[in-house]
């Protein structure tokens, strides 16, 4: 038996249903949905350029992540005889590196990063290291899964944020969109249908952000290195957050549902000669429309309803 199949095999020894309760919440804390919900709560409500910086560290690791799994293809360890995974429904793909735990460490990098405050290090350390340990706990990726997510997490955030403030400080977007044009380059060679998702993302993003900075120029009221939750302190009260929150997440959900129904009726109309072919173009349209819109659209209807 190998080092890291021994290494699963320990951890399924220990399952108890208190722990597979614990690893399941932290394996859940990082997954995308509660990714974009904080980081739309904090673009959106408290801080921009933090916001900003955490959705381009995050989605860079996305590609970065997604990149290397199709260039190398490990496979899981799902299936292994006498090897029980769990929560199978959410391991898709190829093993390495682990995205979960690049992604929960991308995510804590950049808040310790964003924030530079003590409690922050001590959480975000506690929490990179338990949903990388929730993988093997789990039994859905091998140790050495885990441990280039945290390598790649680590280093890739630091790279991302450090380009991001050098673009923004010095509003030099020709670097940004050469980036696009490389990645868009490694894509057409990887030929993997999720990387041109996160592609996709990642060009929302990045039109998005050009175009919120030169012509919309949303402010939540802290666009510096600091944010400040008193409420004295804050030019923006509570309640407009919220109001904010609330109108861009259910017209984004809009959005993103009218974009996925108008995608799923063309072929009904239109004759499409190869399916796939279209399903990853639309695919690519769709999600670079929904985040555009994220980033650029729902700070501009701020700005038309006055809650800005």
């Amino acid at each position: 038996m190998s080092l890291q199949l021994s290494i699963l095999m320990f951890f399924q020894s220990i399952r108890s249903n208190l722990l597979n309760a614990i690893f399941l919440i932290f394996t859940i804390s990082t997954e995308v949905p509660i990714i974009v919900l904080f980081s739309a709560l904090m673009y959106w409500c408290f801080n921009k350029t933090f916001g900003q910086r955490l959705l381009f560290s995050i989605i860079g690791n996305f590609i970065v992540n997604t990149g290397v799994k199709e260039v190398v293809k490990a496979p899981r360890p799902i299936g292994t005889p006498g090897l029980e995974s769990m929560r199978v429904s959410t391991a898709t793909g190829y093993s390495f590196p682990s995205g979960h735990t690049q992604t929960a460490t991308s995510f804590w990098t950049s808040l310790m990063i964003l924030f530079k405050n003590s409690w922050v290090y001590v959480i975000g350390s506690i929490m990179i290291l338990a949903v990388g340990i929730s993988r093997l706990y789990l039994a859905v990726h091998w140790p050495i899964d885990v441990i280039f997510g945290w390598i790649f997490g680590i280093v890739f955030s630091i790279v991302f944020i450090k380009i991001f403030d050098y673009v923004d400080e010095n509003k030099k977007y020709w670097i940004l969109l050469i980036i696009l044009v490389l990645l868009a380059l490694i894509g057409y060679f990887i030929n993997s249908e999720s990387y041109i998702e996160y592609f996709g993302i990642l060009t929302g993003f990045v039109f998005g952000y050009i175009v919120e900075d030169n012509f919309i120029k949303f402010s939540t009221g802290q666009e510096g290195n600091n944010i400040i939750f008193t409420r004295a302190k804050q030019n923006n009260g509570l309640g407009m957050k919220v109001k904010r929150f609330i109108l861009g997440i259910i017209s984004l959900g809009i959005v993103y549902v009218v974009l996925k129904s108008i995608v799923s009726i063309v072929p009904n109309y239109f004759e499409v000669g190869n399916i796939e072919t279209f399903n990853v173009i639309s695919n690519y349209i769709r999600y670079t429309l929904v985040v555009f819109y994220a980033v650029a659209g729902v700070p501009a209807l701020f700005k038309a309803l006055k809650l800005d």
